[in-house]
């Protein structure tokens, strides 16, 4: 500030000068001694946001209600709003970012799963790398194929080599996996639901499959097959076709047999069901498959080490084809639409990348290790699994914030991958449905979390701005409750819209990119 007098010379109105002169002087005053960043354009906008953060994130005071939340801008890490935010929180699927971000850290944004198709003597070898995207339905149907797509592939691939049949066994090598294949902590009531898929070294079809009954006459059993086919997983048909659809599917506890029961009036496909066995699962389906394309196999599915150490091969193993999974299939499915087996698949991999084998042990070795080269304190988190399905797992908001920081602040590819595997609200994945409206819509960047007592969302957003934030915001809860979920979208609009009235330029390359 410049202040600028002319000669001073005596009049009437010395008085009032001098008043004019002893209140500029104050003024220079108070802007000498003002602390940096105290006062400015955003001060009292950051204090506006936070007061309405409060408000809106906060329910009326109720002792079985426990939330953390944090808002933090990037790329300065400036903490803009946060209630009780180093408090860890039982997160659900938020646990998904941490399997993401280690995934995308640990193996690269350029890493590719690997699956091998060999032929030992009479057998027919397969290898896994633990690809969780095997088969997936959503995947294969964005690239407009059958989920078998991959076995005809190999057929042909076989036919080439001159392969008409085998007579031996289809050898199954999922070893770079334990066979610990669901968690110790994962509810033993939902063994059966999709969404507590097993996971292996070897995968199919999200390791569930689906029935499709069909009428026939009345009274008499519908008809039943099985998507996708397979000799693995046994029906035991007690439906009876009548005038209401009223069938059921159940699997029980360490079996390979669906039982269905109920009426069938129409035609349609069931519920999916998890399988018990995925390197099994995945070996019958492919002989069938093998079956259909013309390549009879005269033995069976069975289970062997066959890679050596290092990966290696042993001599009389002639690859035939491989098969690479590039880590963006896995991460979207995992990311947009919260498929917990994939979180599961990406776990189990950054422990056999670490430890040469893959386990929920291993994986929260490579995850903590991970943690730790970020910045996050210990008390901030507990791993048990990759997913969020346990409810042992826990993370602060303020600890999600720093993982989401490091991952916008990493290299433009890893950032790009990490963000686009996150639903893009009013787009797509589990926040297609939310924050569909016009300024909101293609510019939060989230993932969602729920389980019982448990509603959470934390992601990024790009504000109209032009600027980029990082939130979390996790609800803890027992008992009925309104749903918390209205207002983290309404939060999510004021940080959309923060600053208000804003004109100022993007301070980041990121913050200048399109929104997507």
């Amino acid at each position: 500030m410049s202040l600028r007098f002319g000669p001073y010379k005596s009049t009437s109105n010395d008085t009032s000068r001098r008043r004019v002169l002893m209140c500029c002087c104050a003024v220079l005053v108070l802007l000498a001694v003002r602390p940096a960043g105290a006062a400015g354009p955003d001060a009292r906008a950051r204090s506006r946001l936070a007061s309405r953060l409060e408000k809106v994130l906060t329910l009326p005071r109720q002792a079985k209600l426990k939330l953390g939340a944090r808002v933090i801008e990037l790329p300065s890490g400036r903490v803009l709003y946060d209630h009780q935010g180093s408090r860890p929180r039982i997160p659900a699927s938020n646990m998904k970012l941490i399997a993401m971000a280690a995934a995308i850290d640990r193996l690269g944004s350029d890493f590719k799963f690997q699956t091998v198709l060999a032929v030992r003597g009479l057998d027919l070898v397969v290898i896994g790398g633990g690809d969780p995207t095997l088969g997936d339905e959503r995947l294969a149907a964005a690239r407009g194929e059958p989920i078998t797509a991959l076995f005809h592939e190999w057929a042909e691939a076989l036919k080439t080599a001159g392969v008409r049949q085998i007579p031996g066994n289809i050898v199954i090598d999922d070893s770079i996996f334990d066979l610990h294949f669901t968690h110790p902590r994962w509810p033993s009531d939902q063994f059966q639901s999709w969404y507590e898929a097993p996971i292996g070294g070897l995968n199919f079809d999200d390791n569930c499959v689906q029935a499709v009954v069909s009428p026939t006459r009345p009274k008499r059993p519908a008809k039943i097959r099985l998507v996708p086919a397979n000799g693995l997983v046994k029906i035991k048909n007690r439906t009876t076709t009548g005038k209401k659809q009223t069938v059921v599917v159940a699997r029980a506890r360490g079996s390979d047999s669906l039982v269905l029961s109920g009426s069938v009036s129409r035609k349609g496909k069931l519920q999916p069901i998890t399988i018990r066995d995925p390197g099994l699962y995945f070996g019958s389906v492919f002989k069938t498959a093998l079956a259909a394309e013309g390549i009879p196999v005269g033995g069976e599915v069975v289970r062997e080490k066959v890679r050596l150490a290092g990966g290696r091969l042993p001599s009389g193993c002639n690859i035939v084809a491989i098969h690479r999974t590039p880590l963006a299939d896995a991460l979207v499915r995992c990311g947009k639409d919260s498929l917990n087996m994939m979180a599961e698949g990406l776990f189990k991999t950054l422990g056999a990348h670490r430890s040469g084998l893959g386990s929920w042990d291993s994986g929260r070795s490579t995850v903590h290790a991970f943690l730790r080269s970020v910045g996050v304190s210990a008390d901030q988190v507990t791993v048990s699994d990759g997913s969020g399905l346990s409810r042992q797992n826990r993370l602060s908001a303020a600890a999600a914030t720093q993982i989401l920081a490091y991952m916008f602040q990493s290299s433009p590819e890893n950032f790009a991958l990490f963000r686009d595997s996150l639903s893009l609200a009013g787009k797509d994945g589990t926040l297609r449905k939310r924050l569909r409206s016009g300024e909101t819509a293609g510019r939060i960047f989230g993932k969602t979390g729920t389980i019982n007592g448990v509603r959470t969302l934390a992601g990024f957003v790009h504000a109209a701005s032009g600027r980029w934030l990082a939130f979390a915001f996790y609800y803890n809860y027992a008992g009925r409750l309104p749903s918390p979920k209205p207002r983290m979208d309404r939060a999510c609009r004021l940080l959309v819209r923060w600053p208000e009235g804003s004109t100022s330029r993007p301070t980041t390359t990121r913050a200048s990119e399109p929104v997507r």
